[in-house]
């Protein structure tokens, strides 16, 4: 197989791929040695065909990242960066800041005081008889006295050199102070911490793709364009092109808009990406309802999975349902809130539908219904588990967790109530809480007449399923045979 090694007197198994002549001499000044060797993390008396041939396969998806990188990163642009690092960690040390020279008269004295207590004995080094006078030093390099005299002569808070990976960096660390700064638990803080490693990894999908660049309004833009075409060549589906699209486009405008003011980014549009939307399929609403209708009052399925289930009939996706709180469960009036930890505009009410329902919610003394450990899963995980769950329940491997969220639509739908303003709410879309707001007054969606109406459309939605409050359902697991 291409590209693979196995060193003498071991078994384990490396990738080795050589940097192309042309990008040595840069690769060099990245600190990059040709060849490239890898672990695959396989053992070739262990280790089938398949196996090597995928680890291959990544590892060398790996190395074209990384070559496309080297290629595209504008190592002048770094380096003058780095100057300007450098030249501020130099004026910080003998106290002087940024625009010192603002404003200051050319040739005045108080221009050459300024400048004197910059550079010291160095003011004066491109005069012929400098190293005659001072032997014993070296004249300090170029790039750092043009990036002083710069930063000297630079606004407060502004930079001269901006890179694409300052973007990155800045958006970054934007989105963690967004989430330090909600009103959740910690344990919601860190679940959404995790999330946030995808958005990141797009990040450097972006670098990876475009290089190290000057953040100039023409690299900018012609990345991004690049980038977006790549995106479309390598996804079918607009919507993954544009998911992973959109994170480094708002990084970049960010950077634009908070420091780089100069530079503006062009909106980029993928065409389809409104058209190519999934239908998601959705519960056979004679067959498959009732199995997961029982499995919803079964011991046989988790506390999550089944409040999931639940979900079915108020539009509640799984990420919803973790972030509720036992304080926000109101038993004495028949409905919860649901999503407690999100921000208020987008909390709705829920009505509990029997005693089963009203038992898993207040399982947990406090904190989440579902308890912090699930809580703390990421979205990803919590997806997983209901698609497992439905399609163990229906025998039907085309379901996935939305289903649940599109088969209540559907129902309600079939019921004749679709197009009521409430069940905007209940699934929650914005449009119908915002009506109710103004139809209910103050308390809004939180009324009691509104949640009297949610009862009734619950109600008619539960109508022909049968009441296992009495008779707990058996076997689940084998009743699709």
């Amino acid at each position: 197989m291409q590209y693979l090694k196995r060193r003498n007197n071991s078994d384990a198994l490396y990738f080795q791929r050589r940097i192309a002549k042309h990008l040595l001499p840069k690769a060099a000044q990245l600190n990059l040695n040709s060849p490239i060797t890898r672990p695959l993390n396989l053992k070739a008396s262990k280790a089938t065909d398949v196996q090597i041939a995928t680890k291959l396969e990544q590892r060398n998806k790996e190395f074209e990242d990384l070559m496309r990188l080297v290629e595209g990163t504008d190592l002048q642009a770094m380096n003058n960066a780095e100057w300007e690092k450098t030249a501020r960690a130099y004026l910080d040390a003998r106290g002087l800041k940024t625009g010192t020279l603002r404003g200051v008269e050319l040739g005045s004295d108080e221009f050459y005081h300024r400048t004197e207590e910059a550079l010291g004995i160095h003011v004066n080094q491109d005069h012929p008889d400098w190293q005659r006078h001072y032997p014993n030093e070296r004249k300090l390099p170029e790039q750092l006295v043009s990036a002083i005299d710069s930063i000297l002569n630079t606004r407060a808070g502004t930079k001269r050199f901006h890179l694409f990976s300052d973007a990155v960096d800045h958006y970054k660390t934007y989105r963690k102070t967004q989430i330090d700064a909600l009103q959740g638990t910690e344990a919601e803080k860190q679940r959404k911490r995790r999330e946030l490693k995808k958005d990141f990894k797009r990040l450097e999908d972006f670098i990876a793709f475009a290089g190290n660049q000057e953040f100039t309004q023409t690299n900018v833009n012609e990345e991004l364009r690049g980038y977006r075409n790549q995106l479309v060549r390598q996804y079918d589906n607009p919507n993954t092109a544009k998911r992973h699209l959109n994170v480094p486009a708002a990084a970049m405008a960010k950077y634009a808009d908070d420091v780089a003011t100069d530079v503006v980014v062009t909106k980029l549009k993928i065409d389809g990406q409104a058209r190519a939307k999934n239908v998601r399929p959705v519960l056979d609403l004679e067959r498959e309802l009732p199995l997961v209708w029982a499995a919803a009052h079964s011991e046989e399925f988790g506390q999550f999975e089944r409040l999931s289930l639940f979900g079915i009939f108020s539009g509640a996706s799984a990420s919803e349902i973790v972030q509720t709180l036992v304080e926000d469960v109101r038993l004495e009036d028949d409905y919860f809130i649901l999503g407690g930890t999100k921000q208020d505009s987008r909390r709705r009410p829920v009505v509990i539908i029997n005693d089963t329902h009203r038992q898993l919610l207040t399982q947990n003394a406090s904190g989440y219904v579902v308890g912090e450990r699930v809580a703390m899963q990421t979205t990803t995980s919590h997806s997983k588990r209901l698609k497992k769950c439905l399609q163990r329940v229906t025998g039907n491997d085309q379901l996935v967790a939305y289903s649940c969220r599109h088969t209540g639509k559907h129902l309600a739908e079939t019921k004749g109530v679709g197009h009521l303003d409430v069940i905007r709410t209940m699934f929650g879309w914005t449009k119908g809480a915002k009506e109710a707001m103004d139809n209910y007054g103050k308390a809004g969606i939180f009324s009691k007449t509104y949640i009297d109406e949610i009862k009734r459309i619950t109600s008619l939605m539960l109508e022909e399923l049968p009441n296992y409050d009495e008779t707990p359902p058996r076997g689940i697991a084998s009743q699709n045979g």
